[in-house]
């Protein structure tokens, strides 16, 4: 049961987060934005608890690290019980999440595996201009974190309040989140690097009431060069004859560079830099930074909210070395 000061209730909601290869994962589980983020955050908790278990940057104590890694432990076979995360509102059920005489963002029972309930109602805030605004994975992450820290044992509701709240703050440092309109969040790009020595990044495309995870196809997409032919002319790219997998890799200065309206869609186009860990043949590994990333999708309005078009999503690794000097 989730039990929020009003101090800790405002920090966990209104914390502000600062998702060639085509198509992308849906991550839709039914509901809107708040609820596909909660779902996703979920899904990546593990991620999430031992990037911050590893990371200095990651404020918590040795007790809340001890609850983290209980967590950690147990989170198989969370995930294995069937519907765990239950979606409901206290306005359409009045009663549902009063506790203590007090309206609950969440709930949940004191056993491993126990039902999440949460609330509908607290997913969705409003900002100082009347737009509606959806929990980010951030919050998701802290609600989460407090939740499951009570299938392990009698921990008050501040310590576990703290808990999520710093795990939150850590992932917010981390998430790097470029939305196309720096005042809306309706279409952004964001990117959550673990650990870039051996780890690939999660990057999620958001459009609308849609998060497409880009995770799988950046990874696909990365390859470090083993043999290429330069070519000093632009646009052609050089000539890769051998390429390989790299063993981890870092995409980072996420920034759009293309917005082109054609016809009643925009053609969108961002850019970031890639940073590939390689393997050489002497089995030495080396940092390789000659790399950008583009991203370019093609969305449009229907019925006043943006959605894009499976078909135009496509990731691409192209390099700018200095030698090219001509450029049709």
């Amino acid at each position: 049961m989730l039990k929020l000061s009003n101090l800790l209730a405002c920090i966990l909601l209104l914390i502000t987060s600062s998702a060639s290869a085509r198509g992308g994962d849906l991550v839709n589980n039914g509901g809107g934005l708040a609820e596909k983020n909660v779902f996703y955050a979920y899904t990546k908790l593990d991620t999430y608890i031992k990037a911050c278990l590893e990371s200095p940057v990651c404020k918590v104590s040795d007790s809340q690290k001890l609850i983290l890694t209980k967590i950690l432990e147990s989170l198989p076979k969370e995930l294995a019980t069937p519907s765990q995360l239950i979606f409901a509102s206290e306005k359409k059920a009045p009663g549902t999440f009063i506790l203590d005489g007090n309206v609950r963002i969440a709930k949940t029972g004191n056993l491993v595996g126990s039902p999440i309930f949460l609330n509908v109602d607290l997913l969705y805030t409003k900002d100082q201009s009347g737009m509606t605004e959806a929990a980010t994975i951030p919050e998701a992450v802290a609600i989460l974190i407090h939740e499951l820290g009570h299938h392990h044992g009698g921990y008050s509701h501040e310590e576990l309040d703290l808990l999520g709240v710093n795990v939150s703050l850590f992932l917010q440092r981390k998430l790097i989140v470029t939305p196309m309109i720096p005042w809306e969040s309706d279409i952004s790009a964001s990117v959550f690097n673990p650990k870039s020595i051996t780890a690939f990044p999660e990057v999620l495309l958001y459009v609308g009431n849609d998060i497409i995870d880009l995770s799988p196809l950046y990874k696909k997409t990365v390859q470090c060069d083993v043999l290429r032919i330069p070519i000093p002319i632009l646009p052609i790219e050089d000539i890769s004859l051998i390429q390989s997998a790299p063993l981890a890799s870092t995409l980072y200065n996420l920034h759009w560079n293309k917005i082109k309206e054609k016809n009643d869609s925009l053609e969108l186009e961002i850019l970031g830099n890639v940073s590939n860990m390689c393997l050489l043949k002497s089995m030495n590994k080396i940092r390789n930074n000659d790399f950008k990333l583009s991203i370019k999708v093609t969305v449009r309005k229907v019925n006043d909210v943006w959605v894009y078009d499976p078909q135009t999503l496509i990731l691409d690794q192209f390099s700018s070395p200095w030698y090219k000097l001509i450029k049709f």
